[in-house]
């Protein structure tokens, strides 16, 4: 049995593939774009997921969390 971790970089993975795969289509349509924009938010989702199963897992060095303390450090000027 996998742990939820693995199944969810899993999903990510495929969704990511999807963007990369959509983006090199010419000639998106709309619904490629509402299907793009869907993907993404359900690829930021999953990785919010994955913070808080993995919290304590992922060195402070790892570069998700450095752009993630400057966001908050920007967001308190």
């Amino acid at each position: 049995m996998t742990d939820p971790a693995s199944a969810i970089q899993r999903e990510v993975d495929q969704l990511i593939d999807s963007q990369i795969a959509a983006l090199r289509g010419s000639n998106l349509t709309d619904l490629d774009w509402i299907e793009y924009l869907e993907r993404a938010e359900r690829i930021g989702n999953l990785f919010s997921v994955l913070d808080r199963i993995e919290g304590d897992k992922v060195p402070k060095w790892h570069p998700r969390l450095r752009a993630r303390n400057r966001k908050s450090v920007a967001g308190r000027d």
